[in-house]
């Protein structure tokens, strides 16, 4: 128990260090009398305490104990007397009390020192020139000796990884360390340890050895009492818990160092050859009382954050939460800002996040408030001042680097949302809610009255919205249908990462909403393989994806001249002729064009594909958003400037930034750094890892900008089978009107004949078919969708024989025959027919030019009667 101050009535002498409060919390003199019974509360207690009846029972059990256990008592006593004494004096945490620092602060300051220590070593070691000596051979020659060891040692990152493992090691350890006395002394900071002096330990201690050795002699029986009396006394005495030790004076802080100091030890440390970021230097360095800026300049192809706060820390000496290292929106790769708390100013609690970032916020004049715990972590408001620093200069690294969060992934785990212009909101997820997944879900699919459908989950747990259509205010449809227009649609991710998962669920959400789909598959074919019969027209070749943008900016300038021609109302009903705006189904479909792996499409500039086609996405950005048309268009490469740089990817670029945004895992690290303009993402997007912690994979997991410059992680729907779901809706097939598709032209009105070829066969189908179309000059157009096969008529069998005896069957006639008869593979038609195969090949090929037999996967069916 802590001594209280005494009154000021009472007597001082001139030590007060043997000060004792009694039950009432009135202070005594030792061995003086108290008034106000006193004296009776302190025999009170005397009498109560377990250590006089502990040392005199001691005492008296020595006196009647027989020889042999009496010894064995007195070296027992002997041995926990000396151990007592030696952890008394000896340097570690049981010697210390509140106000000294908790013992795991004391260990973790020993970590450091020995931390320091090993890694000077460690430097050495790796300066030393790790190669063996060349042998001599047996030719005399010397040749190199190779070691198991050796791809270790020559390895070029072998400092950094050394270095990295270390540090990782020492802070665990000193958590684990924290966390050990946590728990096996909760009540430390009002525990009552402290420190002895070794002549103070040697009188608690050495009557514990000596008063189980009276025992051997002989005494009367007022030694007896005697020894009992002085045996109790000494209990009373220890066993009553020691005065705190007085608080240890703040020692001086060292003093900062000179900016030469930071240099050398950065060239030292940092920019040596073996160090994170060789060659670099330090710029605008600046060195107050409190703290050091400057700006680190990377001189090779590595970029300047490839440094970090451990690193920092070890070369300068000061806490890793001190040092700060970001590189700003506008700063060049080769760059970034440092900025190191060299004084802090009082010791803070880690687990005190409001305390800590006052302590070492890189931005000056900013708050944290409200830090509480959820479901999935910790959250946390910024609030940013007036003047300086505002909400779109904050970085996640930098707030990581701030509260020194554990873990190599602390940057991923982190996910910012303005609130409004000054304050932020920080959610620190240690388990990510999307790892689950999301599934897929009909009734969210259906549009709403603002055009948005619902295509997964953001994670706040709110869901992720995809814009198909923007309604125009005041402008009406003569049946009250909504104006509204098209809105195009942009997303990048690798290959896995989930784009595919995105646009099967939004074919999904077109066909429930009524909208005709096209696609081009930049895949070949091998992306959308299942959806050929599931969408209004699918191509698989770049030749075939040309047409089918030339084909959409055809059908909007038809739906223009229609509209042109049509009346609408406003607001107020009043009768308006000139519709320059689209209503759904009045009498159009909307409809959604996609452009799968858009830039492997207009790669090589020099196809002949490539300009038509950028032509015709620049139109349909431009022109169809008021016809009900809208773009999609997915790339692997996280940045526009993949399109290329003409005038027409320059539209398609602007197109692109005023819609949906979906950016997807890349394998890239700087997925932020995009030519998205004024959608450009306020805060720096970190990269999306191929796994969640719990080893599951990430694909649908991306950003989606939500209408700004915001982007939201989300992971999309995703079905193992979403062909089946669109097939067993029962929603019929959206398809454009007779009008539109013979704007469309030839392409999309024979796109049956070509839909089960593959990409090679399809580009050669479709340039023969405009070969074709463009050498016959004032052409009709007619409907070339395949007739049902006529059934044959029945005819006397002998008849037939007759007239094959007359007029034998052609090698087409006996192949079509065969088909008919339901022979499918060339080897069946050769058994059927007793034709050789080389016949039959030629023969079917004949029959397929003529659009009588057509194959699909390399089965042969009949598309219509051969003429006899």
């Amino acid at each position: 128990m802590a001594a209280t101050t005494p009154s000021p009535t009472l007597r001082k002498n001139k030590t007060t260090t043997g000060k004792r409060a009694d039950v009432e919390g009135v202070p005594v003199e030792d061995g003086g009398r108290a008034p106000g019974g006193a004296l009776a509360a302190r025999i009170a207690a005397i009498r109560t305490s377990p250590g006089l009846y502990a040392g005199s029972g001691l005492a008296l059990a020595s006196q009647v104990m027989p020889t042999g256990p009496l010894a064995v008592t007195t070296a027992g006593a002997a041995a926990i007397a000396g151990g007592w004494a030696t952890l008394g004096v000896l340097p570690g945490p049981w010697r210390w009390l509140p106000g000294h620092g908790e013992p795991w602060e004391w260990m973790c300051r020993s970590s450091r020192r020995g931390y320091r220590r090993t890694l000077r070593r460690m430097r050495r070691r790796l300066a030393q020139d790790t190669g063996l000596a060349p042998a001599e051979g047996t030719a005399g020659l010397l040749v190199p000796v190779l070691t198991t060891g050796d791809a270790w040692y020559e390895h070029g990152g072998r400092p950094a990884l050394v270095r990295a493992a270390t540090a990782d090691y020492r802070r665990a350890r000193c958590d684990m360390l924290r966390a050990v006395w946590s728990q096996a002394l909760p009540n430390w900071e009002r525990g009552w340890w402290r420190r002895y002096t070794p002549t103070e330990m040697a009188l608690r201690a050495a009557p514990l050895a000596a008063i189980p050795a009276a025992g051997f002699a002989d005494l009367p029986w007022w030694g007896v009492a005697l020894t009992a009396s002085l045996a109790g006394a000494w209990g009373v005495r220890v066993w009553q818990r020691p005065d705190p030790a007085p608080a240890p004076e703040p020692a001086d802080e060292a003093p900062v160092q000179g900016p030469d100091w930071y240099v050398a030890r950065w060239q030292e440390w940092i920019a040596g050859e073996r160090g994170p970021l060789p060659g670099s230097r330090l710029t605008s360095l600046r060195v107050d009382e409190d703290g050091l800026s400057a700006v680190i300049v990377s001189t090779t192809t590595r970029p300047a954050l490839a440094v970090d706060q451990d690193a920092v820390s070890i070369a300068w000496e000061v806490p890793a939460r001190a040092v700060n290292i970001y590189r700003p929106a506008d700063m060049p790769s080769g760059r970034a800002k440092l900025k190191v708390r060299l004084r802090a100013a009082a010791d803070t609690d880690p687990d005190d996040l409001a305390a800590v970032w006052a302590q070492y916020s890189p931005y000056a004049g900013s708050k944290l408030l409200d830090p509480h715990e959820t479901n999935n972590g910790r959250r946390f408001q910024l609030e940013m001042p007036r003047k300086g620093s505002s909400v779109v200069d904050v970085q996640a690294r930098a707030i990581a680097q701030a509260l020194d969060l554990p873990g190599e992934d602390a940057i991923a785990r982190l996910h910012l949302r303005v609130l409004d212009a000054r304050r932020i909101e920080v959610s620190e997820m240690t388990v990510n809610p999307l790892q689950g997944g999301v599934p897929l879900d009909l009734d969210a699919l259906v549009m709403d009255e603002k055009g948005y459908v619902t295509v997964g989950k953001d994670v706040y747990g709110r869901p992720a919205r995809w814009r198909l259509m923007i309604p125009n205010p005041g402008k009406f449809g003569m049946n009250g249908g909504q104006g509204m227009s098209a809105v195009h649609s942009f997303s990048s991710g690798t290959t896995g990462s989930g784009k595919s998962s995105l646009e099967e669920t939004l074919l999904i959400a077109q066909r429930v909403n009524g909208m005709v789909g096209w696609l081009a598959d930049g895949k070949y074919g091998a992306g959308f393989a299942s959806w050929l019969k599931e969408v209004d027209w699918l191509v698989k070749s770049h030749f075939g994806a040309m047409l089918m943008g030339q084909a959409a900016a055809a059908v909007g300038q038809h739906r223009f001249s229609v509209q042109m021609k049509s009346q609408w109302r406003d607001a107020e009903g009043y009768v308006m002729d000139g519709r320059s705006f689209f209503v759904p189904h009045e009498p159009f479909a909307p409809m959604q064009v996609t452009f799968d792996e858009f830039n492997e499409m207009v790669l090589d500039g020099s196809k002949a594909h490539v300009k038509p086609l950028l032509e015709s996405l620049s139109n349909l950005g431009r022109q169809t958003r008021s016809a009900g048309i809208a773009c999609r268009v997915y790339v692997q490469i996280p940045n526009l400037d993949s399109i290329g740089t003409d005038k027409n990817a320059n539209a398609i670029r602007d197109m692109l930034q005023s819609g949906n945004i979906a950016l997807f895992r890349t394998a890239r690290s700087d997925v932020d750094v995009m030519s998205l303009g004024a959608r450009t993402p306020e805060f720096r997007l970190e990269p999306i890892r191929e796994t969640f912690p719990d080893g599951s994979g990430t694909g649908g997991l991306g950003y989606i900008a939500d209408g700004s410059s915001q982007y939201t992680q989300s992971r999309m729907m995703f079905h193992p089978n979403p062909v089946r779901i669109a097939r067993d809706s029962g929603i019929p097939l959206p398809a454009l009107t007779d009008g539109e598709a013979e704007a469309a032209g030839v392409a999309y009105q024979r796109r049956d004949e070509y839909r089960h070829m593959d990409a090679s066969e399809e580009e050669a189908f479709l340039r023969d078919l405009i070969a074709r179309e463009q050498s016959t000059p004032n052409r009709s157009v007619f409907d070339l969708h395949p007739a049902p096969a006529a059934p044959a008529a029945e005819e006397d069998g002998e008849d037939d024989d007759a007239l094959d005896d007359i007029v034998p069957p052609t090698r087409s006639q006996l192949v079509w025959t065969a088909v008919d008869g339901g022979a499918r593979r060339n080897k069946t038609i050769a058994e059927v027919t007793n034709l050789k195969p080389p016949n039959v090949a030629n023969a079917t090929r004949r029959l397929e030019r003529l659009r009588k037999l057509h194959k699909v996967d390399r089965d042969w069916h009949t598309l219509e009667p051969l003429d006899a």
